[in-house]
């Protein structure tokens, strides 16, 4: 077999939006980007597709992808995704090119994020030295009734947001996600990138006040692939406000309002070891683990 690595460009963005989500189909029976959302990831201002990724061509057919990025330096973290029923081969072809990439642009540690039901993926990494580090998983619940009341403490009130409000809104979120595993603060530039890109709606971001201060955000939009699916980007509560049950309230406050606009399910991602509990919460709200994905790391 001949696989040629190729660097992808916006022209090939209905191409690649279908290797991703073959991809997706095969591990879970289900799309997961759009043209748009992989037009958003491409044009990033922290990753260049000249350099940094590479789309596996086998037959002038898309059999693969790999980016990597890093997040921050010294550790680079490796986006490699190829259909499960498509040879080791091309995994291995990508998996060299980023092990590769990684040591020109000084790596010290390379880390993959990979679906726990991708077992030629798994198996790939173990032979090559990568160690299990962590847990990741998406949490769902689907509208069968209605949600629990949001119930707000005394003096607690809560609003949509305005375009005006997003530098507050990602200056808060910045700060709740402070005791996050390895936190790293994301520059301005790259969280307007990826928060405030072309479909962003500031109805579906909630910010929470007390006092004229924000407390608590939610930003949610609708899911790239899946219509009706509402997706909880973020959901933070500065500290001074924890353990007052503003989080699960303001998760069952989005839940209402994908409801009302007609939205049939809920969907987040969450840290399985959180150190603040936020899998316990959602829990608590209704959802339940429907995947699992699972950090893999190795020192270059």
């Amino acid at each position: 077999m001949s696989v040629e690595l190729l660097a992808p460009t916006l022209d090939d963005l209905q191409a690649l939006t279908e290797l991703i989500n073959r991809d997706a189909d095969e591990l879970y029976g289900a799309p997961e980007e759009s043209v748009e959302s992989m037009r958003m990831w491409l044009t990033g201002p922290t990753l260049k597709p000249e350099t940094d990724i590479r789309v596996a061509v086998v037959d002038e057919a898309y059999r693969g992808y790999v980016d990597i990025d890093p997040d921050p330096e010294p550790i680079y973290w490796v986006d490699l995704r190829v259909p499960p029923s498509e040879s080791d081969q091309i995994r291995l072809r990508l998996l060299d090119w980023a092990e590769e990439r990684g040591a020109e642009r000084g790596a010290a540690v390379l880390r993959f994020h990979t679906a726990s039901v991708d077992e030629p993926m798994i198996r790939l990494l173990e032979a090559r030295g990568y160690r299990l580090i962590r847990h990741f998983y998406r949490m769902r619940i689907d509208f069968d009734g209605e949600p629990p009341v949001a119930q707000w403490p005394e003096g607690i009130t809560v609003r949509t947001a305005t375009p005006d409000d997003a530098k507050l809104a990602y200056e808060v979120h910045q700060e709740s996600f402070e005791d996050h595993w390895e936190y790293s603060r994301t520059p301005y530039e790259q969280w307007q990138h990826h928060m405030l890109r072309e479909g962003y709606d500031p109805t579906l971001w909630f910010l929470v006040e007390e006092d004229g201060e924000v407390a608590a955000v939610a930003f949610c939009r609708e899911h790239e692939a899946e219509q009706g699916l509402g997706w909880v980007s973020v959901l933070g509560v500065r500290k001074n406000w924890r353990r007052r049950g503003l989080g699960r309230t303001l998760l069952l406050h989005s839940f209402h309002e994908f409801r009302r606009r007609g939205f049939h399910a809920a969907a987040l991602g969450v840290d399985a070891e959180s150190l603040t509990g936020a899998n316990r919460l959602y829990e608590s709200a209704g959802m339940s683990v429907v995947r699992r994905s699972d950090v893999y790391e190795r020192a270059l």
